[in-house]
Parts: structure tokens; sequence; C-alpha cells
């Protein structure tokens, strides 16, 4: 069956291998089978990752605490506190999963039931298409950013005159020295770590994707909607009352639906927004500069174009709940006078004072326009970091060769 459930099925087990959106049973066909307990092995893992964040943010504070802040050196603890956030929140959204996934299964049969030919397939493939896209995508970034990490430790090495016999030691005691300097260094425990920071990232793209896969979702069945009341805007085809009774049943329906999607989607969507304009900022302010190696600027400009891909699929797909919402509308005006009746009368009203949109909790409505106000908040954001990072200059700075630990400056 081409619902929701089915689509997000095999998405889920990638993210759970990462630690994201903890709810048992999600290979089970039917979302009766759905479950959410605290001392499962997916929450106890996600548990795991969240502490680990914890303390890499203690760390980080730790280290900006003796050195000074700059715009730079904040987006260490900016990303652990961030992903910790998301973690906690994806975590209370599959504890309320179950509920919203089986409304979900029942809106989606009422609207199988009136979908026929090829579109059968067509939410499925798209939700499976684009989580591909970006959990591989996800995974280069993670991958380009540690071959870079690596490649520019190896430079320092060789810069400094520095001896090395064993580079993942050099490497670990660089990165991870506030745990190597109390326990031997061991392969097992680095690898532990790296996993963790790489885990903790892909929070991001779980976050995005959830929001994307559900506005995807909706819209295609308000677009449903209007390929049911298509044939009628001529007026040579006069619809029945008891049709435009049924749609109007079926838009309120799904107005319900984005409602209770967003009750649950809302800190999300909040986080998400800011997360993404900030890091939008932040890379928009290195790209210019001249970097370490040719592989740190690779990463650089990869990250970016993945961010703004992201971003813009979060806007466009959000935005397009509301479009697809209120597109009968345009139908309805066309109809002739001979084809109204009080049931379409009654819909067209609903859909010109009803607001059918994804927000932030209330505090902004994702729209069309939103994504023009977002990207002139870019621009602001930007002059704002400019000023903080003149403002900063020699704050923090490590001198080169420098044989202070753990991310080159604590």
């Amino acid at each position: 069956m081409d619902s929701l459930n089915n689509a997000l099925r095999p998405v889920f087990v990638v993210f759970q291998l990462m630690g994201t959106f903890p709810v048992g049973g999600i290979l089970q066909r039917s979302p009766i089978g759905l479950r959410f307990r605290w001392l499962s092995v997916q929450f106890l893992f996600s548990l795991t990752l969240f502490v680990v964040g914890l303390v890499m943010a203690y760390i980080e504070f730790e280290r900006l605490e003796r050195i000074g802040a700059n715009a730079n050196n904040t987006i260490g603890i900016l990303f652990y506190v961030d992903t910790v956030l998301i973690m906690a929140l994806l975590a209370n959204l599959a504890r309320k999963w179950r509920p919203l996934a089986l409304e979900w299964e029942r809106v989606d049969r009422e609207f199988l039931a009136k979908e026929a030919g090829e579109a059968k397939r067509s939410l499925r493939k798209t939700v499976w298409f684009t989580s591909g896209i970006m959990i591989v995508c996800a995974l280069l970034d993670v991958l380009l950013s540690k071959t870079a990490d690596v490649i520019n430790q190896s430079h320092e090495a060789k810069f400094c005159n520095w001896e090395i016999q064993s580079f993942a030691h050099y490497f670990a005691s660089r990165h991870y020295a506030f745990i190597f300097k109390h326990i031997p260094f061991n392969i097992p425990v680095l690898a532990f770590f790296e996993y963790c920071n790489a885990a903790l990232s892909m929070a991001w793209t779980c976050q995005d994707f959830l929001i994307i896969a559900i506005s995807m979702a909706l819209s295609h069945r308000f677009r449903q909607i209007y390929a049911q009341i298509q044939p009628f805007s001529s007026g040579i085809v006069i619809a029945a009352e008891k049709f435009w009774s049924d749609i109007r049943a079926q838009h309120s329906l799904l107005g319900q639906l984005v409602r209770d999607s967003n009750r649950l989607l809302a800190p999300l969507i909040i986080t998400s927004c800011g997360t993404n304009l900030y890091l939008l900022c932040f890379l928009l302010l290195n790209i210019s500069k001249k970097q370490e190696s040719l592989a740190f600027s690779v990463n650089l400009w990869f990250s970016l174009s993945y961010l703004i891909l992201r971003t813009t699929l979060v806007f466009y797909h959000t935005a397009m709940v509301n479009e697809t919402a209120r597109a009968p509308l345009v139908i309805c005006r066309r109809i002739p006078n001979i084809g109204w009746c009080l049931e379409l009368e009654r819909l067209v009203d609903q859909l010109r004072n009803e607001r059918v949109s994804l927000s932030g909790m209330g505090f902004f409505h994702l729209t069309k326009r939103t994504m023009l106000a977002m990207a002139g908040t870019v621009v602001t954001y930007e002059l704002v970091m400019l000023k903080f990072a003149k403002d900063t200059a020699g704050i923090g700075d490590v001198k080169p060769c420098s044989r202070l630990a753990f991310s080159k400056d604590t």
C-alpha cells in the first residue's frame, strides 16, 4: 500500500542504525505494532549518544572558557548542544508517534480507495528517492569532513616536524586528549567517539527528512482532491451536491491531519529553521577565507551545497502544504453558476477562511512568503556574524604547532 507508514519504514531502519528516532516495531506492516519503550535497545542506544553529546558539549564549553570565543570556534559547542536537543526532540516524537501513524493509516486508506492508475506508487517512490539522496549526501559530508581532518593533521605534523610513530594515536591525542590522558590509547574507543560524532550529525538529516516526508505526503493527498474536482471546472460536467459534500469532508479530514502532524512537528520545525539558517551564515562566512587544504575547501563547498539543498527542500515542501490545500479554490471559482450548489458554496467558504499550513508553534507559518522572509533573514544574520567576527578577531586563535590538545586549542 502506498501509505506514508510504508514509505517511512525502511528509512527509519537506517536512522535507527544512527541512534535516532527510537520507536520499536518499525518492521511490521501495520502501525498498530509500533511501540516506544524506555528500556528498549533503540532508546538506550539513543540515550548513549545523548549523554556523549552532553559530555562533548561540556568539554567544548571548558575549551572556550579557557581560550575565548570567536565566530569560528563556537561551532563545536553549538553543534553538540543543537544535536543533543534534536535527539531529545526526536525521542519525544518517537514516544508520541504511534497515534499519529494510526491516524495517517486511516486517512491513507480512505484516499487510496479513490486513487487509481500509476499514481498509487508515486508517494512511496518520491519519499524513498528523497531519503536516499539525503542519507547519501549526509554520509558523504561526514566522510569528507573526516578526510579533511586527517589530511590537515598530517600536514600539521609535517609542518611542525613532529615525529609520529602511530598516526591513529597522534590523531586521537589531538582530538580526544580529554579521554586518552586518563586511559591508554586504543582503537575501539577512538572508533566509538568517531561513530558518535557521525551519528549526532545525522540527527540534522533525520529531523529535516521527517519534516519533508510528512509535508510531501500531505501535499500528495491535497493534490488528489484537486485532481478529483478538476474535470468540473469547465462546467460541461455538473457534479452532484453529494460530491461536493464528500470533497469538503476530505478537505476537513486532511486539515485536521495537518494540525495533528504540526502539533508534533512544530518543535522540530523551529530547530530546523534556526539550525539551517545559522549554518548557512557560518559556512558563507568561512567559504571566502583561505582554507588549510584543498580537502577542507572541498568539504566546505560540499557541506554548503548539501545544506542549501536540505534547507530548500524543507521550505519548499512545507510551503507546498499551504499551496496545495488552497489550490481547489482556483478550480471552484471557474465553475459556472449552473454548477453551483450549497455544498460547493460551503467548500469555497472553507477554503477561503481556513488556514491550512505547518507552523513553528504558531510563531510563523510556512508559506511561500516565509521562504522569501527566511532568505532576507540570512542576509541580516550574515551581517551580524561579520560584525561578531570582526569584534572577536584574534580571540581564541592558537599559534601554529601548539602542543595544546583536543581540536588544537584546549
